[in-house]
């Protein structure tokens, strides 16, 4: 096995140890992840978790109490809503970083990348990963010549 090898298998496996440990802590994260909404006249506040599952909903003021059902029921959904949405926007952020190069993490989250576009897209490599093919290439035309 030649250095560059060596090297190369070096570059790899302290990638795969970097990446090992980035997981665990973007795992913790998610887990801990929350999100609360409130609504613009502040009647009602909801907390959600990281799957958009509410974990706390209540009225900060007594303003909800002059509202009719069916605005208070609009609005406790706007606000859910609304939650949801800061939840994914944290959960996109806290992925990005491990998601394929082009691709929206947003997107893939709210359900609105197609499979047919991710089996399209060009998949990329590592830089180390692509560096070691291009100079096992570069070594094997240069033995040709």
């Amino acid at each position: 096995m030649s250095d560059v090898d060596r090297r190369s298998i070096e570059m790899l496996r302290e990638e795969y140890e970097r990446v090992s440990a980035n997981l665990g802590d973007m795992q913790r994260r998610i887990t801990e992840l929350s999100a609360t909404a409130v609504s613009p006249r502040r009647e009602v506040s909801v907390t959600v978790g990281n799957q958009g599952v509410i974990k706390d909903l209540h009225f900060p003021t007594a303003a909800y109490r002059k509202l009719p059902k069916n605005e208070l029921a609009e609005l406790i959904t706007k606000t859910i809503e609304a939650a949801r949405e800061k939840a994914t926007e944290q959960m996109a952020e806290l992925i990005a970083p491990m998601m394929p190069g082009g691709l929206n993490a947003k997107a893939v989250l709210s359900g609105d990348v197609s499979a047919e576009s991710l089996a399209a897209a060009e998949p990329q490599l590592p830089p180390v990963v692509a560096e070691t093919q291009r100079r096992r290439a570069a070594r094997i035309e240069e033995m040709r010549r």
